[in-house]
């Protein structure tokens, strides 16, 4: 297992929102990985909340998803 987060939780929440998100949109990793610029892995990593997003990373993939920001946070 990673890295532990102190809000943990809360970036599993994010994490699977972003997937709700994508699903709704019929997008595939490897979909968000070619518009987002992203490395697949590094996504995996966000989505399963191993790895902590930067507020820039996560304002690129609201644009790119087409929603607000705070549409991914707000969970």
């Amino acid at each position: 297992m990673g890295k532990h987060y102190r809000d943990q939780e809360y970036l599993n929440r994010v994490g699977a929102k972003l997937v709700h998100i994508r699903g709704e949109k019929n997008i595939s990793q490897e979909e968000f990985s070619e518009l987002t610029q992203i490395d697949t892995r590094q996504i995996g990593r966000i989505e399963r909340a191993e790895s902590n997003a930067s507020i820039s990373m996560l304002k690129l993939f609201a644009d790119k998803l087409g929603v607000k920001i705070i549409d991914i946070l707000d969970v």
